[in-house]
């Protein structure tokens, strides 16, 4: 009777080898075995690495908040605060996978199909941030320059805890980053 194996083992033992080898120092061969599974599953499955690192994204997006799409509440500042709660527990999950496939998409065109559903999420969060434009709450700026400057501090704080490069990085308040946000965009 063959061996059954859950997407999600598949799934974790991908984001495991990617994250200690990059994209181009994993093999579909070491994700087979730290999945427990044969290299022939794999590939009968997912065709090939591409799709593998592909479906691992979409399993993340679909297994964090961050993947939900940005709320309109009408308070600025809790769908500003709930969506970098969102991208900082991702960040801190799984921001040593996410950003080692980052450092690789230029060298490798099969992956920029990857990148689709992360930025489908980024172009949600820029039509939240054009609502919040068109209702002069905001300042009228790109929006998705906008949600760049959003999450772009939250991403280094966690790349640098993440990578443990310095172990006096604190963690970033959340609110306060919000907060601190709103004043330089926020129409008085």
């Amino acid at each position: 009777m063959p061996k059954i194996v859950a997407d999600e083992q598949i799934f974790q033992a991908v984001i495991q080898v990617v994250s200690e080898r990059g994209y181009a120092g994993a093999t579909t061969r070491q994700m087979a075995d730290a999945a427990g599974v044969s290299e022939v599953t794999l590939f009968r499955k997912y065709e090939n690495k591409a799709q593998l690192v592909k479906q691992a994204i979409l399993f993340i997006i679909a297994n964090s908040d961050f993947g939900s799409p940005a709320q309109y509440t009408g308070d600025v500042h809790a769908d500003l605060l709930k969506i970098v709660q969102a991208y900082q527990d991702t960040a801190v999950q799984h921001g040593i996978f996410i950003f080692t496939l980052f450092s690789e998409f230029s060298r490798y065109p099969e992956l920029a199909e990857v990148m689709d559903a992360p930025l489908t999420i980024f172009q949600n969060i820029g039509e939240l941030i054009a609502c919040y434009q068109a209702e002069g709450i905001l300042i009228q700026e790109q929006p998705l320059y906008t949600v760049a400057t959003l999450l772009a501090p939250v991403m280094y704080v966690s790349t640098i805890r993440n990578a443990q490069l310095d172990p006096r990085m604190p963690e970033l308040d959340l609110s306060e980053h919000v907060t601190a946000f709103l004043k330089g965009r926020q129409i008085a």
